[in-house]
């Protein structure tokens, strides 16, 4: 319940009266746990025909230490939209000092939220005395430590989703969601003494999710990831309210390495290194890095420019998915997993070709006061540009300076960019190989490097993608 799951897997038939519809949306529970997915709390308890529970179902979850926060929020049964109209919620010090008791009454959403500052508590105890339909067990999903605001179609003005890679990892850049919601009840107005804004600060959680009906019009809704807010701002005159939230891989600019005497090691351990100096724990590093060894050494530097040295002396990519993992790994252009059509397309997509690259010179760096260039150069080819690494420390032999360079070539030689401006499908993500149609000949393939999602009403997407010139 503290996992910040607020959406069961399965709707669990639990042996309630005129609960089990014969729709095909509940689910039998499996003998064993782990199989029915996110289940949160059912009581064994039922309560009475009028809702009221004879013995009310208690929550208790105690701390290791001592938390603050801007209240609490408590999910019931979001699918069935059940929930407890009655109930307490009761806060206690280390001490087993009562902070705070909020009875609750009349509550008639499945998300309720206490909104009250709590300093120090290291006990919540949620007592369930009525839930809103008789006989039934007490359900609760989630009980959050803090405040949590749902925006749907009908508060959301618009949300907008850019996510993008660069091939050669020459740039870095993070994922960026920007959202604008209705304001018209100014709750996000800085002059307001009951308003959200005193509670919003950096880092704070957002989760953007689409929504698709299924049967019984019910809706499935699928993340598009997790982000931290970076900024906001309040808009008098349209009574809106903007967002901007980005995500780890951005945090890791505030942290510095440096390393000034030789520690031979892989990249794989590097990475894992830089990572646990930004105290970041959801990353996936290609296993291939474990055969790449470094000296480790680098002036002062970020830890996000140093992902970048290690992903550029790795022949790897950096990219976050959905999931929020923070990924280091090498990409390749294989068979298309899914395909864009005209049917979906506005537009027949646009075509434009990267400058020829000929030769890829290397710099490699024994120590950090001597450096070498190894050159490679594309075999055939006369005319074109010549693209140079030159800083990288963490490269410190001739052999992975050529292996570099080839690999720099290889990701030049897909010069074919490809332009799509089309309905979306959110299921595509960054790396993911498409083929796209096209008027002449069999359908491109090429790899998603660039995503626009915008949502207003409707969804409409622009996707970059790149591929080899045939």
């Amino acid at each position: 319940m503290i996992d910040k799951n607020r959406n069961a897997t399965y709707n669990l038939a639990t042996l309630e009266q005129d609960r089990f519809r014969l729709d095909g949306s509940f689910s039998f529970p499996d003998d064993t746990v782990a199989n029915n997915g996110e289940v949160g709390f059912i009581s064994s308890s039922l309560c009475d025909v009028n809702g009221v529970f004879s013995s009310p179902p208690t929550i208790t979850i105690d701390f290791v230490g001592t938390h603050s926060s801007a209240g609490l929020t408590v999910t019931f049964d979001s699918i069935n939209e059940e929930y407890a109209t009655d109930f307490n919620a009761s806060v206690y010090d280390a001490a087993g000092g009562v902070l705070l008791s909020q009875n609750v009454t009349g509550n008639t959403s499945s998300r309720c939220i206490i909104q009250q500052q709590i300093v120090g508590y290291k006990k919540v105890v949620i007592t369930i005395q009525k839930w809103s339909a008789g006989n039934r067990r007490a359900r609760v999903l989630e009980v959050d430590f803090g405040i949590v605001q749902s925006y749907t179609d009908s508060q959301l003005i618009s949300m907008n989703l850019i996510e993008e890679m660069d091939m050669t990892s020459g740039q870095l850049p993070s994922p960026e969601f920007r959202f604008v919601v209705d304001n018209s009840s100014r709750a996000f107005n800085i002059l307001n003494p009951t308003g959200f804004y005193k509670f919003l600060q950096q880092r704070q959680e957002v989760i953007p999710e689409m929504g698709v009906e299924v049967n019984g019009g019910r809706i499935e809704y699928v993340p598009l990831g997790k982000y931290l807010l970076w900024e906001w701002t309040s808009e008098e005159g349209s009574l809106t309210a903007s967002f901007m939230a980005r995500t780890n891989l951005d945090l890791m600019a505030n942290y510095e390495y440096e390393q000034l005497t030789p520690s031979s090691k892989t990249l794989y351990q590097l990475a894992v290194q830089v990572f646990a100096i930004c105290g970041i724990t959801n990353y996936s590093i290609d296993p291939v890095l474990q055969n790449i060894t470094t000296n480790s050494l680098a002036q002062k530097t970020d830890c996000r420019t140093l992902l970048q040295m290690i992903a550029l002396a790795g022949m790897a990519n950096i990219f976050v998915t959905r999931s929020n993992i923070i990924m280091l790994k090498r990409v390749s252009l294989g068979s298309p997993v899914d395909e864009v059509t005209f049917d979906n397309t506005y537009s027949e997509p646009k075509i434009e070709l990267d400058k020829v690259v000929k030769q890829v010179d290397v710099n490699y760096w024994p120590d950090l006061n001597t450096s070498a260039v190894q050159s490679v150069s594309a075999a055939g080819v006369d005319l074109g540009d010549t693209l140079r690494l030159e800083n990288n420390t963490l490269i410190n032999t001739a052999a992975v300076a050529a292996s570099v360079a080839n690999w720099l070539l290889t990701q030049k030689s897909y010069r074919a960019k490809y332009t799509i401006n089309w309905r979306g499908n959110p299921a595509q993500e960054l790396a993911d190989v498409i083929g796209i149609e096209n008027t002449y000949v069999a359908n491109m393939t090429a790899m998603i490097v660039k995503t626009s999602l915008t949502y207003q009403g409707y969804l409409s997407a622009q996707t970059e993608a790149k591929g080899a010139v045939n």
